[in-house]
């Protein structure tokens, strides 16, 4: 269990739990948000998780001695994502839903070489895997930190990188009108300009988008609600949202013991 506010000497609420993740879920089941900024479940390491983590890893290496004056070959990145892969993720991993073993790998190394083809010559690194914390809201009642991690920031660009199984370009559209990741980010850094790679199974996909400080006062105003809603800590379960993909067994730890425990097959 952890505790995701607190009150400070002037008896104000201190939320620390706010990441674009966390408000991310709350969209999805207020139930499985609560679980989540709590802690109530120790997460799984699942293998498509495990994935992304080597193929950020690898690219992060790259980055780091591009940064330093030396140009990774692909080679380099396939060996570096083979390593962060076999020795240090695929051992961790609790449960196999998305990939087979055999053909995990193959899939993790094409998809850095396509990062490093694609998307590494262009990439001028400043920071890389840059944590940040900076104050969303305060006032008379509350000071809301907002926290994260940026795979790579710019001097002009922030970048965040996906190795999903589809090409997530394709819904570029709801990207422009309510991602809230890249609202964050840009807020955080000061920067507004941001890009996601997408190294799906067919090659790379891109979404460039601007935001402004009309989107960060609507973050605002959204993580405010929900901050809200936490300080009066309602009992559990908190409003369920099962009309999604969200809803199962594969991607909710929760399930078991909540719509599962009460339609079978659902």
């Amino acid at each position: 269990m952890q505790y995701p506010l607190h009150k400070d000497s002037d008896g104000r609420w201190v939320h620390t739990w706010v990441r674009q993740s966390s408000v991310k879920t709350s969209d999805m089941c207020m139930e499985r948000f609560r679980n989540d900024i709590y802690g109530v479940h120790d997460e799984v390491q699942k293998d498509a998780a495990a994935l992304g983590t080597a193929c950020h890893a690898a690219a992060e290496d790259a980055l780091y001695a591009k940064r330093n004056g030396t140009e990774f070959k692909h080679q380099d990145v396939i060996d570096a994502f083979r390593y962060h892969w076999h020795e240090v993720e695929e051992p961790a991993i609790q449960e196999w839903s998305s990939y087979t073993p055999e053909k995990a790998a193959d899939a993790g190394a094409e998809r850095i070489g396509f990062w490093w083809s694609d998307v590494y010559p262009e990439l001028q690194p400043k920071l890389i895997e840059h944590t940040f914390s900076k104050v969303l809201i305060e006032d008379d009642e509350r000071v809301v930190h907002l926290t994260g991690t940026i795979d790579l920031v710019e001097d002009g660009r922030l970048w965040d990188w996906k190795f999903p199984k589809r090409d997530y370009a394709k819904d570029a559209w709801q990207y422009q009108r309510w991602d809230i990741q890249s609202i964050a980010y840009c807020y955080a850094m000061d920067i507004p300009d941001f890009s996601y790679a997408i190294m799906h199974p067919k090659g790379v996909g891109r979404i460039d988008l601007v935001r402004d400080e009309s989107h960060f006062d609507w973050l605002s105003q959204k993580v405010l609600a929900l901050c809200r809603y936490v300080e009066n800590a309602p009992a559990a379960p908190w409003v369920l949202g099962d009309n999604g993909w969200w809803c199962s067994e594969k991607w909710c730890p929760s399930w078991t013991q909540c719509k599962g425990s009460h339609i079978k097959g659902a």
